[in-house]
């Protein structure tokens, strides 16, 4: 890690859409394999926080001070399955190799702590080279099986939640 920091979570709003749109518009390749184009729309990022609701998952700008740099969504029990899930990680392209992921994740696991919960999963799209590698170094253990995401093939992988330090 380059530094180390302390993140904060703070709940994404339609009022917050514009900095969630500048963070996923950073991301040209996972935007092209996710959702088959590079840039988002104001309105996509705002259907998208919509959408999160509806589905009682928690979404969050990730800042570090006043600096927006990243997004991040979970949800606590998925009711097709029962288990907590992490579904969107998403750090600002130019901020990549800074720790900010890192920083989010640590963050996420106390918020895993306080709810009780002591595992959860990930789903990362079959093509995500750079994904795969960086959750194989946080220790994530891959599960037989695929799952679909918005029709794509994603790898799914299951972490216990590390105790504090």
């Amino acid at each position: 890690m380059a530094f180390e920091t302390a993140v904060q979570f703070i709940r994404s709003t339609l009022d917050l859409a514009a900095e969630e749109l500048e963070i996923h518009n950073t991301n040209r390749f996972f935007n092209r394999i996710s959702k088959d184009k590079e840039q988002f729309t104001r309105e996509e990022i705002e259907e998208e926080i919509r959408n999160a609701a509806d589905f009682g998952a928690e979404r969050f700008l990730i800042r570090d001070g006043d600096l927006s740099v990243g997004v991040i969504e979970y949800l606590m029990k998925n009711p097709n399955d029962g288990q907590t899930w992490l579904g969107l990680l998403v750090i600002r392209q130019d901020l990549h190799s800074r720790g900010y992921a890192k920083a989010a994740l640590r963050k996420f696991y106390g918020v895993m702590r306080e709810g009780g919960v002591t595992q959860f999963r990930i789903g990362v799209l079959e093509n995500n080279d750079p994904a795969h590698a960086f959750w194989t170094r946080q220790g994530f253990r891959r599960l037989d099986g695929m799952k679909q995401v918005d029709g794509r093939n994603a790898v799914v992988y299951e972490k216990s939640v590390p105790e504090a330090h």
